[in-house]
C-alpha cells in the first residue's frame, strides 16, 4: 500500500458550528439551539474463562451515551418551558387525567399520547451542505437545567439552559 492510496478523498475537516437541528416537539428549542452533540456508544465486553486466563469477547448490545441540546432562553421563556411542559406530561401530574390534558396541549391538542418525539441532527460540510443526517428514534428528556437570574450580571449576557435526552437508537444516513 503506497501513502497516495491511503489519502483521504475529501481532506476538509468538520467543523463545530455546521449543524441544523429538527425537533418535532419542540420548535422554539430548535431555533435557538446553540449547541448538540452527536453520543458517543460503547458496546461493551464480557470474560469468557479458560484454565490460563480470562479471554475478552466483543459484547453483544450497544449503549448510547445521553443527548444534549444548549440552548439560548428567549424573554418569555417559551424554549425552557417546552422541555418544562413535556417532562411535566410525561411525570408531573398527579393524575391519569392531568397527563393526558398536558400531553395533549404539548402535542397540538392531538388525541395521541406519546411521551416520546423523533429528532434529527443533519450535519453540513464548510459550505453549507447537508452531509449526514442522525436521526434519533423516540427520544424523551430526563433533564433540564436551571435558569439562573443574576443582578450582578451585565444585560448582555444571554441565559442559556441545557437539556438532556435519552432514546431507544440513533441511525445515520447521507443527506
Amino acid at each position: 500500500m503506497t501513502a497516495l492510496s491511503r489519502t483521504p478523498s475529501n481532506t476538509n475537516l468538520l467543523q463545530s458550528s455546521k449543524f441544523i437541528l429538527a425537533f418535532n416537539r419542540l420548535p422554539t428549542v430548535q431555533y435557538f439551539c446553540q449547541e448538540a452533540n452527536l453520543p458517543g456508544v460503547s458496546l461493551g465486553a464480557t470474560e469468557f474463562p479458560t484454565p490460563l486466563r480470562n479471554v475478552p469477547v466483543a459484547g453483544s448490545k450497544l449503549e448510547y451515551n445521553e443527548f444534549k441540546v444548549t440552548f439560548l432562553v428567549d424573554e418569555q421563556l417559551q424554549s425552557w418551558y417546552e422541555l418544562y411542559k413535556w417532562m411535566l406530561a410525561i411525570g408531573g401530574p398527579t393524575s391519569i387525567a392531568d397527563r393526558n390534558k398536558l400531553n395533549q396541549l404539548q402535542n397540538g391538542n392531538s388525541t395521541v399520547v406519546s411521551y416520546y418525539s423523533d429528532a434529527n441532527l443533519t450535519v453540513m460540510s464548510a459550505l453549507n451542505n447537508p452531509l449526514l443526517r442522525v436521526n434519533y428514534q423516540r427520544m424523551f428528556p430526563i433533564s433540564l437545567s436551571d435558569v439562573d437570574f443574576d443582578t450582578q450580571q451585565s444585560a448582555d449576557k444571554i441565559i442559556t439552559a441545557t437539556a438532556t435526552f435519552q432514546y431507544e437508537y440513533f441511525s445515520i444516513t447521507p443527506a
